[in-house]
């Protein structure tokens, strides 16, 4: 059973490197612009990782499915992402956009996100502890633990907003 989980934490961590990745392939110095106004390392050293890291998180992710050991370069990754958003946060900066799944989305940063970005440094750490390849039924649920998130915050995104004060016509 644990080598089940094993696989699900590192299907999950696969391919949200890979979506992640992708989602932002088309727009990589928009990317780096985006990392530049995080504030955390030298411009010309975020303008550099913003060509560099989706090419990198498209190939981690689909090499930690075949290679779990590769999941301490996840680690490092999720970890770093979760304190560049996390200082910022508590720098007040909540105005900036996260970037997460690509640059054209509106989302802005929040304790959330450093919390999603811990939540999956620690299923890579256990991938990276684990040692195991996920087997097929660990691929599928993965694949479906991801896909109802997916769909939940869809779901989320097209709710009307709740309006406060009372009554509520229909």
């Amino acid at each position: 059973m644990a080598t089940i989980g094993v696989g699900i934490a590192n299907v999950v961590c696969a391919i949200v490197l890979l979506a992640a990745g992708a989602m932002k392939l088309g727009h990589l110095s928009v990317f780096g612009q985006q990392i530049t106004a995080y504030q955390i390392i030298p411009e010309r050293l975020a303008r550099v990782a913003g060509y560099v890291l989706p090419p990198v998180e498209v190939l981690l992710g689909i090499s930690m499915l075949f290679v779990p050991q590769l999941a301490a370069a996840a680690v490092f990754l999720f970890a770093s992402f979760a304190l560049a958003v996390g200082f910022n946060v508590l720098r007040g900066r909540t105005d900036l956009r996260c970037a997460c799944f690509g640059v054209t989305g509106r989302h802005t940063i929040s304790w959330a996100h450093v919390a999603g970005n811990a939540i999956l440094t620690l299923l890579a750490a256990i991938t990276f502890a684990g040692h195991h390849r996920p087997s097929f039924i660990a691929f599928q649920i993965g694949v479906s633990t991801l896909l109802v998130i997916a769909l939940g915050a869809a779901w989320r995104a097209m709710a009307p907003p709740l309006q406060s004060g009372g009554n509520q016509k229909p």
